[in-house]
């Protein structure tokens, strides 16, 4: 497909001057760029960098989603960072500071976890992009990309190591087909902090408790005083119960006490730079423009050796989340006034039953707990944003192998 780069009607001249050199490379659109909206969630170290990539591609419009705030500990790999100030929203200064890397762009920044992201959103972006460092955030992300139909970027580090999957609808499997597992931490009985300890590790801990059973209060890594009691205290015990083990180094006991994932900008922006690339390639594709291949291979990265490994990841038939059997997602209109009771008529209408005596259970799936509603609210008490996502369970219907289905309802 040929393209008109450089005259595109909503290219500026500036926009010209800026991008030109990209706007010279083959089968490059730079209009479709422009006229895409991405969902970036999680604006930390991944997301900083992918924010900066698209932001100097060109990339119209930019939804920022993320709850934390800047600590100083983020300078050293999260360039959008660099004049703001500690404390202050990650989603607002990157939005901020993006607008001076790219003026012609809209960066819109949204201080709040994503599941309280208007439903809307998720509906009108092109594309989704995870810079996440939770699991169960990743779930709900992934959930609502097959829900709704959307491409998913997703990126990860851990120390010296990456991994990049992208989630295209009915091209591969979504993340939940082989979902990344959470590290296993110490399993510690209450027995362990009284007794004598079971691994090594607990001393460390003991140590932390000691300080704590002395001051009122947890020790603090800016006070070395503070790290050396809980330093003496583990390696006594170390000595005593692990004596072929070795001894714990000051590093230890700090990592111990304020624990954070270790991270270097270089993995970050390998990784990052891989998953930018992926996205305006996918973005390409949305927009009708065959920029290479759709990234349908999971890749991991060993930053020590500069090895990357492809592979594919099958579909799992008994996937919850996208597998033939998964639970449906219906939608329908309703007015904000229109009660549960209602919906539950036109389900029944549709061939769903249940016990009369038991009617099914509602819950609010596009919030942080999940809210269970009952049948005689109406969208409007329970304040019901539109296109929002609800469970609806106990229902059966003949040849529907779930007991659920998933609700989405526009309200007019």
């Amino acid at each position: 497909m040929s393209t008109n780069n450089f005259y595109a009607d909503n290219i500026t001249e500036d926009e010209r001057n800026r991008l030109d050199r990209q706007m010279r490379l083959p089968g490059w659109n730079q209009k479709a760029l422009k006229d895409s909206s991405v969902l970036i969630l999680g604006v930390g170290g991944l997301g900083t960098e992918i924010a900066k990539n698209l932001a100097m591609a060109g990339v119209g419009t930019m939804h920022l989603v993320d709850m934390d705030h800047i600590e100083y500990s983020n300078l050293n790999r999260q360039i959008l960072f660099i004049e703001a100030k500690e404390g202050e929203s990650k989603a607002e200064a990157a939005a901020k500071m993006l607008k001076k890397v790219n003026p012609h762009g809209e960066y819109i920044p949204y201080h709040k976890p994503l599941q309280e992201l208007e439903p809307s959103i998720y509906e009108e972006v092109d594309l989704y992009i995870a810079g996440l460092d939770s699991v169960a955030a990743r779930e709900e992300l992934n959930r609502r990309a097959v829900m709704y139909g959307k491409p998913l970027v997703d990126g990860g580090t851990a120390t010296y190591h990456g991994h990049i999957y992208s989630y295209i609808p009915n091209e591969n499997s979504c993340l939940a087909c082989d979902p990344m597992r959470e590290r296993e931490q110490d399993d510690l009985a209450a027995c362990t902090l009284v007794g004598k300890p079971r691994k090594r590790s607990h001393c460390l801990l003991k140590g932390q408790l000691a300080f704590q059973e002395k001051n009122g209060r947890l020790p603090d890594v800016s006070e070395k005083e503070e790290v050396e009691f809980v330093f003496g205290y583990a390696n006594d015990l170390a000595e005593e119960y692990f004596p072929n083990e070795g001894k714990f180094s000051l590093d230890d006991v700090v990592k111990a006490i304020d624990h954070h994932e270790p991270a270097i900008i270089t993995v970050n922006a390998v990784i990052a730079s891989i998953q930018s690339q992926d996205a305006l390639r996918i973005l390409h594709h949305l927009k009708g423009t065959e920029l290479g291949s759709l990234p349908l291979k999971y890749t991991i990265y060993n930053g020590l050796y500069s090895n990357f490994f492809s592979f594919d990841k099958p579909k799992n038939p008994k996937c919850q989340v996208c597998g033939p059997n998964a639970p449906k997602v219906f939608r329908m209109k309703m007015k904000p006034s229109s009660t549960f009771d209602m919906i539950l008529k036109i389900l029944q209408k549709n061939g769903f039953e249940w016990e009369e005596d038991l009617e099914p259970l509602i819950y609010r799936m596009d919030s942080l707990d999940m809210d269970l509603i009952t049948t005689d609210q109406t969208f409007n008490e329970i304040n019901a944003r539109h296109k929002e996502i609800y469970m609806v369970s106990g229902l059966e219907r003949e040849g529907y192998d779930q007991d659920m289905i998933y609700l989405q309802v526009a309200l007019n």
